[in-house]
């Protein structure tokens, strides 16, 4: 596909979302962090969380769910960290070095226990990485396909053998892919960890309960090992609430002190209410289709092509997104380094489709299902772009389910259609390699998608140092993708997150993750 400028509706919007962006940097930490540490942190009380859905699994490895990610970070803790600026710090991890591209040595903090009362160390670390690779429901395949062995160097040092060269490992590592576990928990408890993440982790927060459908309860670890800061709050409720009206009435009425995502409809609102704190956080996330290379309808190109340029993107980002977000040119956002604005986002162009349909073998047009998350901007999304693809003479069902039964058909490949809502990662690779890369086993390529010239692009990417390197190859890649659509790319959301004023210390990081640890209310 010919590189061409972009429209000027896409570049505006773009400059929107990147000054957004530039707002979030300037709260984190600065003015947020200030208006929010005027006084003295008081330990004690409940913050009452609101999300959209509930979580699936509390086992990281076995995680697909952005949901999940929020209350990890808070219980489970990653060898390396974000900042607010997406720089990698240490975390369980106190330094580490790369003598040459293939080797990765972390020296790891002495002292740390796991909520079991288990030593964190290179033995616990090397056991991790084992099951992430081996583990046959392990979804951290893709993210730790580069790393061949472990080997234990001392108690507390651990050398990553790489397969080859993976420049963007490191970033991978601040989230579920490098995320420690408690063996001796997972080993005891088994499936049952999904419900149940009782000493399992070793960070500021420890599991309590899950109550499905009402709650997940989670305390603070008084024996935690950073002894800078919080953790001050007693203990973390979230609350599963689909309807956006309702979480939104029930931060209003203090019911609930964090809404994790305004809905776009409410955001004005939201920001006119005196008694309300919205932050902005331009995200990484790339919300999309995945479409099932595997099976009929789409298993043929042709049809792919006709249902993508059926859509009309800007429509359904204002319509749909009231323009809190961005079309989609691809999986990449345009918060990344790597984000190419030259490529444009496809467009609506039913001449093509008709074109398409016929080269597919259906010039009549052909049904489908979409299967999609049963919450309300999930199920206008799916109703707008049924009418469009009605009006190119394409049906397409909609299939509402929740969220780990979407999860459930997606890794097992049940379903034509299926919406993926994926929140991004610090390094572009988070957001392609997992889900475009041939892999064998269970990994995020839900799409089924083989194709040699991806595999060498990705493969290469993680090879190189080099930024600009990098970027070319994955401006390639997004052309591809354009082509052979693995997904239907839809908006890079704004991710409006709002509070109670009785919420304090709250440091925003772009990842769009909500990290506790030192937050406390007044």
């Amino acid at each position: 596909m010919a590189a061409t400028q972009p429209d000027a509706t896409h570049s505006e919007s773009r400059r929107d979302f990147l000054r957004l962006a530039a707002l979030a940097g300037a709260l984190a930490p600065g003015a947020a962090g200030r208006a929010w540490a005027q006084e003295t942190p008081k330990k004690g009380g409940t913050l009452r969380v609101g999300f959209y859905v509930e979580a699936a699994t509390m086992d990281p490895h076995l995680s697909g769910s952005k949901i999940d990610r929020q209350i990890y970070h808070n219980i489970y803790e990653p060898l390396v960290v974000l900042d607010a600026n997406l720089g990698i710090k240490p975390g369980l991890a106190e330094s580490w070095q790369q003598p040459e591209p293939k080797t990765l040595i972390f020296k790891l903090r002495r002292g740390v226990k796991f909520h079991d009362g288990t030593d964190f160390n290179a033995e616990a670390v090397k056991w991790n990485f084992n099951r992430m690779k081996t583990e046959p429901k392990s979804v951290r395949k893709g993210e730790t396909a580069s790393i061949d062995t472990v080997d234990v160097v001392d108690a507390y040092t651990v050398r990553l053998n790489l397969k080859r060269p993976d420049a963007a490992l490191l970033a991978t590592l601040t989230d579920r892919a490098g995320m420690m576990v408690s063996p001796k928990t997972a080993q005891e408890r088994g499936a049952e960890l999904e419900r149940n993440a009782k000493g399992a982790g070793t960070g500021p927060f420890v599991f309590v309960e899950w109550v499905k459908d009402d709650h997940l309860l989670i305390r603070r670890n008084d024996a935690y090992w950073n002894k800078q800061g919080g953790p001050y709050l007693e203990q973390i409720r979230y609350r599963p609430i689909p309807d956006d009206t309702v979480k939104l009435q029930s931060l209003q009425a203090g019911e609930i002190h964090v809404m994790d995502y305004v809905a776009p409809r409410d955001v004005a609102a939201v920001k006119a209410d005196k008694n309300v704190v919205v932050l902005d956080v331009p995200s990484l996330a790339d919300f999309a289709y995945q479409l099932n290379h595997t099976k009929p309808p789409f298993d043929n190109k042709a049809l792919r092509q006709a249902v993508a340029h059926s859509l009309d993107l800007e429509q359904i980002v204002k319509g749909v997104w009231l323009n809190v977000g961005v079309p989609a040119n691809g999986p990449i956002p345009p918060t990344s380094w790597a984000y190419d604005r030259s490529i444009p986002f496809m467009k609506r162009d039913l001449a093509k489709v008709k074109a398409k349909l016929a080269e597919g073998g259906k010039p009549g047009g052909f049904t489908f299902t979409v299967t999609t998350n049963n919450i309300p901007i999930n199920i206008q999304e799916a109703e707008v772009m049924q009418a469009q693809l009605a009006e190119a003479g394409i049906t397409m069902k909609i299939k509402l389910v929740d969220s780990a039964t979407l999860l459930s058909d997606g890794n097992s490949k049940n379903y034509e259609m299926v919406s993926y809502q994926w929140s991004g990662r610090p390094d572009p690779d988070g957001n392609t390699y997992q889900f475009y890369r041939t892999t064998p086993g269970t990994s995020l390529n839900w799409s089924g998608i083989s194709n040699p010239q991806i595999d060498a692009l990705l493969d290469k990417s993680r090879e190189l140092s080099s930024q600009a390197e990098r970027k070319r190859l994955f401006s390639q890649l997004v052309r591809i993708l354009q082509d052979e659509l693995p997904m239907i790319f839809i908006v890079h959301p704004i991710e409006p997150k709002a509070f109670s004023p009785r919420v304090q210390g709250y440091d925003p990081i772009p990842d769009g993750m909500m990290r506790f640890k030192d937050v406390w209310l007044k």
